[in-house]
């Protein structure tokens, strides 16, 4: 598999000429379709311009749907559809035997590839000692960094996207090693020595001057969504950039130490902010960024947030979140109870997840950057968007629901002006770029 996606990555570098819109989206096929792509390549479909949508339509539905509920908008089966689509194009039949039928037969139904041909390899997209040089590279760096060599790794890895520009496996290992060489980050000190072996940043850090912890959540692609709840489908993948969030929910000593006056019902240094509306958590973030060097503190966005809490529920609610049951103070035999006998309590009081993140369910919902659109959704996750009408998203659940609501997927939607007790917010922070 490893050398199929150094295939790809080296069809990509080697035919620029291609760079055309159908032909970037023949690599989001290749996300799943790895080998039917790689043969692709080699059918002369691309020389005639041919892409995956030529034959398949835009599939959008098949994009978004990453659980393969929904079909590509073309899917030709059997002999007879598939030679029909073949013959789309080869009018005359098959440019080695003239035959109009059974193309199946001789060609992969995807590709068009004689199956009788020898077992592809890098040598069908660049020179055999090239790829030699460039996993040579790689596990040169490999070894240098399991020596702490990060200087040597550096080099090693930095060769090796000489040879493959656009191998992002080599491109990630080289930004890992430049990280650990220059392990600061502006605006943050670290708390401990441990870093993430994938990223090369550190685990835990403090934003300086402000007495806020944050712990890194390395990204990549993860799954969101669920089928549970209406709102949540369809599951879906998103790839998202390493990014730090709160090790807590923001308190309302960290608020009022930027001079913001305290809108909380549930008052406390060490409690959570409460009665905060998502413009005035955006000011916040804001006005931080100002103050800390590198800047890049926001809301996170909802894929973010969910990609924290790992897709699981807790699995002991009662330890690890304050919910209606546990954070109420009138006679729980009562069949009703006003939503004054239920209240927050101080951050971190309950068991962290595995992240090391507290109160990802429960005490105060979270404020997410995201508008509350249907998925699949992109867009910039609503950033670019202001205010206005339009609902913004909010996680995680509150001290007055149910524990069985808490899914980490369940989406909820609040007007961005709106101001409620149980609404607080978690800072979150994009890993400043490497100059």
């Amino acid at each position: 598999m490893q050398r199929l996606i150094l295939a790809i990555a080296a069809f990509a570098f080697l035919a620029p000429a291609q760079d055309t819109e159908q032909f970037r989206a023949a690599g989001v096929c290749s996300r799943c379709h790895v080998a039917q792509v790689l043969e692709w390549t080699t059918s002369k479909h691309v020389q005639a311009k041919t892409a995956c949508r030529d034959c398949h339509g835009p599939s959008a539905g098949h994009v978004a749907n990453e659980r393969n509920q929904v079909k590509p908008d073309r899917l030709p089966r059997g002999s007879v559809e598939i030679a029909a689509l073949c013959s789309t194009c080869h009018t005359a039949g098959c440019p080695k035997t003239n035959q109009k039928g059974r193309c199946e037969s001789c060609h992969h139904p995807h590709a068009l590839l004689n199956p009788s041909q020898k077992k592809l390899s890098l040598m069908t997209f660049q020179d055999e000692d090239r790829t030699k040089q460039f996993e040579g590279h790689l596990r040169g760096g490999d070894d240098r960094a399991k020596q702490s060599d990060w200087k040597g790794a550096l080099a090693e890895f930095e060769s090796a996207v000489k040879l493959i520009p656009n191998s992002r496996q080599a491109k990630a290992k080289r930004t890992m090693a430049w990280r650990r060489l220059h392990p600061e980050i502006p605006g943050f000190e670290r708390t401990s020595e441990q870093f993430d072996a994938v990223t090369g940043l550190p685990l835990a850090v403090r934003v300086k001057g402000f007495d806020i912890e944050m712990v890194l959540i390395r990204g990549g692609a993860v799954d969101i969504g669920s089928d549970r709840t209406a709102a949540s489908k369809p599951i879906h993948s998103v790839s998202l950039e390493p990014f730090y969030l709160g090790r807590t929910e923001v308190t309302q000593k960290q608020w009022s130490a930027l001079g913001f006056s305290n809108p909380s019902h549930y008052t406390g240094d060490t409690m959570p902010l409460n009665n905060v509306t998502w413009e005035e958590a955006v000011r916040w973030a804001g006005v931080l960024s100002e103050k800390v060097p590198g800047g890049g503190f926001r809301l996170p966005t909802e894929a973010e947030w969910e990609a924290a809490a790992s897709g699981e529920r807790p699995a002991d609610v009662d330890a690890s979140a304050w919910h209606r049951d546990n954070s109420g103070t009138a006679d729980p035999k009562k069949p009703f109870r006003e939503i004054d006998t239920y209240r927050p309590h101080p951050v971190a009081g309950k068991r962290a997840s595995g992240a090391g993140l507290f109160d990802l369910h429960g005490n105060v919902w979270e404020w997410c950057s995201s508008l509350l659109r249907p998925y699949p959704y992109a867009a910039g996750d609503g950033r670019e968007a202001k205010g206005g009408g339009d609902l913004r998203v909010l996680r995680g659940g509150g001290f007055a629901d149910s524990a069985a609501d808490f899914d980490p997927a369940f989406r909820h939607g609040e007007r961005p002006s709106r101001r409620q007790p149980w609404n607080g917010m978690r800072l979150a922070r994009s890993v400043p770029a490497i100059d």
